[in-house]
């Protein structure tokens, strides 16, 4: 269960992107050109590629498309190796299974209890305030590495990690690092913002079937 729940933190922090188009020079520009996009960005749909790398086994390779809808809507639908959805109506969280037929429910502000993740959820997050930075390292003069520690203690976050372009402000993959040793990569593709998502992406539609469990 703890990676499923890591999900969710890394589709809040995903909202932490920046199109601006004038290259940032300093890692104080960095920081303003993130925040800046993060408070004006809407919607967000993307491909992706989840790499986790587990300390006692071999690394595990998942791929989907996701949706983020503030405040608080998002849609992550694996297609591979498994097919499964993590859906948030604003209120709740939903893992569901369908070969298995159960969809486990999160209320938003257990499911996630950092603050770090509450704040991106909600879209009142600020990247200065809800992260400590750690370091960063110019890649190329594409790219720059910016590594982060959560500013308030949270059980599941020890590090996060962005690749940034300096050009756009475009964060084009992160990394997370859990308190298990578990490291979490996403690589996105195929990126729009601010296109028109139907709230019907972000419900979900139960049948009699369905087996409903509370995750708390």
């Amino acid at each position: 269960m703890l990676v499923r729940v890591m999900v969710f933190v890394l589709v809040l922090c995903w909202a932490l992107v920046n199109p601006c188009k004038l290259p940032a020079q300093n890692i104080e520009q960095i920081l303003n050109k993130i925040q800046h996009f993060y408070e004006n960005i809407q919607t967000i749909q993307a491909d992706f590629l989840q790499e986790t790398y587990f300390p006692d086994r071999n690394k595990e390779i998942r791929t989907g498309r996701l949706w983020i809808k503030k405040p608080g809507k998002f849609r992550w639908e694996y297609k591979s190796p498994e097919k499964f959805l993590i859906i948030s109506d604003g209120d709740n969280i939903y893992i569901y299974y369908p070969e298995e037929k159960q969809a486990f429910v999160y209320p938003s502000g257990k499911a996630i209890s950092s603050r770090l993740a509450l704040g991106f959820m909600s879209g009142r997050g600020n990247i200065k305030e809800d992260l400590k930075l750690e370091s960063f390292k110019v890649l190329n003069k594409n790219f720059w590495k910016v590594s982060f520690l959560p500013a308030y203690k949270d059980k599941k976050v020890e590090k996060i990690s962005f690749v940034v372009s300096p050009n756009t402000g475009e964060v084009k993959e992160f990394t997370f690092i859990n308190s298990t040793g578990e490291k979490i990569r996403i690589i996105f593709n195929q990126i729009r913002y601010n296109v028109n998502l139907d709230n019907k992406l972000f419900i979900l539609n139960f049948s009699e079937n369905i087996q409903i469990i509370n995750g708390y």
